[in-house]
């Protein structure tokens, strides 16, 4: 989805050397023709980026072909890392997490032909991403997004720390099961059909005095979201539909921020059973 991302930023005005820094949420690779195009132009703009499932997925593809090859493996465990781009407005909350895997599932033939088609330096650079990002504001101006601004893949678990969630799911869940006999207790589920986390995120926020707003992707079957405290930005452009995102601005003594969003440009997919 290059040509889509460099038309959005186009039309945001998006300029690196006026301080402008982009963040993107996950899935870079496998969702178009160019995965290898989007990571380099992430890499161009000195962008940030947290780890999806499709960029977790590839990596353990990776590890996988370097282990049964004679190709180098980038410096760091490909299944493992999750070290922290260094920059100076965001940064992870808590401790990292080391030694992840993914619940064992087959490669798929696409997955494995991206982790081939990526250079060391492509595969480095992923492995880097960190599953959480914390946006930095500036501080002692008014805002809608709350104290703390959090940028993940999928989404979170509410009533658990950021640094206790379980990196499988704030990488895949899009949904949330009660608990039997617990309203404040969750299971994180899959499926779009069971209430969204979005929903009780909200509710969970509200009990808090200081409140954090949660920016995702994942989520296409459900498009765009806007709620109280989280923003879902995943708008299914591989599917033919809009890119979106989310501008944040210091402006007139305030934090604000805005939807922008542009047609797809790239060649669209048709949608299986299920959007993953």
């Amino acid at each position: 989805m290059r040509k889509s991302l460099e038309a959005l930023l186009a039309k945001i005005g998006f300029d690196k050397c006026k301080g402008d820094h982009l963040i993107l949420v996950g899935d870079l690779v496998n969702k178009g023709p160019d995965s290898s195009g989007v990571i380099d132009l992430a890499i161009k703009l000195d962008a940030s980026a947290v780890r999806g499932n499709h960029e977790n997925a590839v990596l353990k593809a990776a590890a996988e072909i370097n282990a049964t090859s004679d190709r180098l493996p980038p410096s760091g465990n490909l299944s493992s890392s999750s070290a922290v781009p260094e920059h100076p407005e965001a940064d992870v909350p808590g401790h990292t997490v080391q030694n992840f895997e993914t619940p064992d599932k087959c490669v798929s033939v696409t997955t494995r032909g991206t982790a081939l088609a990526l250079s060391t330096r492509q595969l480095d650079w992923l492995a880097a991403l960190p599953f959480i990002l914390r946006v930095k504001l500036p501080q002692g101006l008014p805002s809608t997004l709350g104290e703390t601004l959090v940028v993940v893949h999928a989404g979170f678990v509410p009533n658990i720390p950021l640094e206790d969630q379980d990196p499988y799911d704030i990488m895949h869940m899009r949904s949330l099961v009660h608990t039997p006999g617990d309203e404040d207790v969750f299971i994180s589920a899959e499926s779009p059909g069971e209430e969204t986390w979005v929903t009780e995120w909200d509710r969970w926020q509200d009990r808090l005095a200081s409140k954090t707003t949660v920016i995702f992707g994942h989520d296409a079957k459900r498009r765009l979201q806007k709620s109280r405290y989280a923003i879902g930005l995943d708008s299914g452009c591989l599917y033919g539909n809009q890119l979106s995102a989310v501008v944040i601005a210091a402006s007139d003594g305030e934090i604000q921020h805005r939807i922008v969003q542009v047609e797809c440009a790239d060649t669209p997919v048709a949608p299986t059973v299920s959007v993953k």
